[in-house]
C-alpha cells in the first residue's frame, strides 16, 4: 500500500509541477521612423524623440579645396612653392575649362607642366579634381 500512495503522490507532483511550467512571451514594438510617442512593453515605457535637423555649419570651399590639394599632391610635384592664392587660381581656372567642355585629361592649370608617360598632366589632374568636388559651381 506504501507503494502505490507513493507512486500516486510522485504522479501528483510530476502534474503540479509540469502546470508550473515557464513560459517566456515576447511583444514586439514596432517604431515608425520620424514618430515620437511613448510605446509600452510590459512594464517598461521608452521615450523616442523625432530626429530633428540641424542647420549646418557654412562651408568654406576654398579653405577645402586647398585642403584636399595639399594633401593629395604628389611629393614630387612641379609646384612645391605654390601659394594659397595661386592655387585658387588654377583652380577657378580649372572650373573655367571644364564649363567650356575642355575634357579634364586635356588640362593643364600649371604653365609648363610636363605630361606625364600616359600623356596627363598629374600635378593639374589634382588640382582639377579637387575644384571639381569643391569650388565649381
Amino acid at each position: 500500500m506504501k507503494r502505490t500512495a507513493l507512486a500516486a503522490t510522485a504522479v501528483a507532483a510530476l502534474l503540479l509541477l509540469a502546470g508550473c511550467t515557464s513560459t517566456t512571451t515576447t511583444e514586439t514594438v514596432t517604431v515608425t521612423p520620424g514618430s515620437s510617442g511613448a510605446y509600452g512593453a510590459g512594464n517598461t515605457t521608452v521615450e523616442v524623440e523625432p530626429l530633428t535637423a540641424e542647420t549646418p555649419a557654412a562651408l568654406d570651399f576654398e579653405a577645402t579645396y586647398l585642403e584636399i590639394v595639399r594633401a593629395e599632391l604628389r611629393p614630387d610635384n612641379v609646384i612645391p612653392n605654390a601659394t594659397d592664392e595661386q592655387l585658387l587660381e588654377a583652380g577657378r581656372k580649372a572650373c573655367e575649362e571644364l564649363a567650356a567642355g575642355t575634357p579634364s585629361d586635356q588640362i593643364s592649370v600649371i604653365e609648363g607642366e610636363p605630361a606625364n608617360g600616359l600623356g596627363y598632366f598629374s600635378d593639374s589632374g589634382t588640382i582639377i579634381t579637387a575644384a571639381a568636388t569643391t569650388l565649381c559651381r
